[in-house]
């Protein structure tokens, strides 16, 4: 047990440094933009002075080093500026779109999962079956689809004909909520299940080849108790890396979902943020996705180790 909470506290000390090389490039966002952040504050027929002070407030009047450790220092105590915009802090507007998108990427990962595995076990019960065939086919067809498109098609489809789900927003109930992230959820899943249950249909066929799979037949253990207890344990560790990843490409394909369906979450606000040049905004976004990112990761990590004792944490 000591081995595995080193193993955490490990992963967690190598996240941190990736965190700062993370925030030091979002600050170089700033440096490379093309004109004066302090004018975008205070407006085009600013006067020199207006300017000057906009730039003193902004600390654009000290050395880069200076900049940046100031700014370093203030998103570790959560303070990532105020919006151009708005003029609200960075991160209110953050935590005001953040349960949006949470539950877009908690039902999809959910949908995707249950989509997964129970079209992975069908078709590894019959290897290179009609099933088998059908779903590797329609596989390539729904990875090669774009998300918009898929989301379009069940806004045609299903939305509109049947009226069961809103075409946009969020609603202000957590009826209306689940209403309304049933089909960006279906959507986000769908893109992701193909890699999960071709991963997951290699992982079962390889397990139930095994010889402690068919010993335990031979003692006359339960086909029900084999698939639970042994196959489908030992089949997960390779899936969850899969679906890990799959979370990190899920974070990027919300803003495209999000757009599409007129959710008011992260990736609409990046979209938004984009199109009006709110630098400070967008480095917020950037700096939540790519520590997002790596925290998927990272639970990935010790589920993994978890799940598959062969797995040596402490190496």
């Amino acid at each position: 047990m000591g081995g595995r909470y080193t193993f955490v506290l490990r992963r967690f000390a190598f996240a941190i440094p990736l965190i700062v090389i993370v925030v030091l490039l979002v600050f170089l966002i700033l440096k490379i933009t093309p004109g004066d952040p302090a004018r975008l504050v205070v407006g085009l027929r600013a006067s020199t002075a207006e300017l000057d002070a906009a730039r003193a407030q902004l600390g654009l009047d000290q050395p880069a080093v200076v900049q940046f450790l100031h700014y370093l220092g203030n998103v570790v105590r959560g303070d990532f500026g105020f919006s151009f915009k708005s003029q609200q802090p960075v991160a209110d507007i953050i935590a005001q779109r953040l349960p949006v998108t949470l539950w877009l990427l908690g039902f999809g990962a959910l949908f995707s999962v249950m989509i997964s595995v129970t079209v992975a076990t069908l078709a590894a019960r019959t290897p290179d079956g009609v099933f088998d065939h059908l779903a590797r086919g329609a596989g390539l067809v729904l990875f090669a689809m774009p998300s918009f498109w898929t989301g379009i098609i069940l806004i045609l489809l299903v939305a509109l004909p049947t009226g069961w789900f809103p075409v946009g927003g969020f609603g202000y109930t957590p009826i209306e909520h689940l209403r309304s992230i049933v089909l960006p959820a279906i959507t986000l899943a769908v893109s992701m299940a193909p890699l999960q249950v071709r991963s997951f249909r290699a992982s079962l066929l390889e397990v139930r080849s095994s010889e402690y799979i068919t010993a335990a037949r031979t003692l006359g253990v339960r086909p029900l108790r084999v698939m639970t207890r042994f196959v489908l344990r030992n089949a997960a560790p390779p899936t969850v890396a899969v679906l890990a990843l799959n979370i990190g490409y899920m974070l990027f394909g919300a803003v495209v979902i999000e757009t599409t369906f007129a959710l008011p979450g992260i990736g609409e606000g990046i979209v938004l943020a984009s199109q009006q040049r709110d630098i400070p905004l967008i480095q917020g976004y950037t700096i939540l996705f790519a520590v997002a990112v790596m925290l998927v990761y990272l639970i990935a990590d010790v589920a993994e180790a978890i799940l598959d004792p062969r797995v040596k944490v402490d190496s």
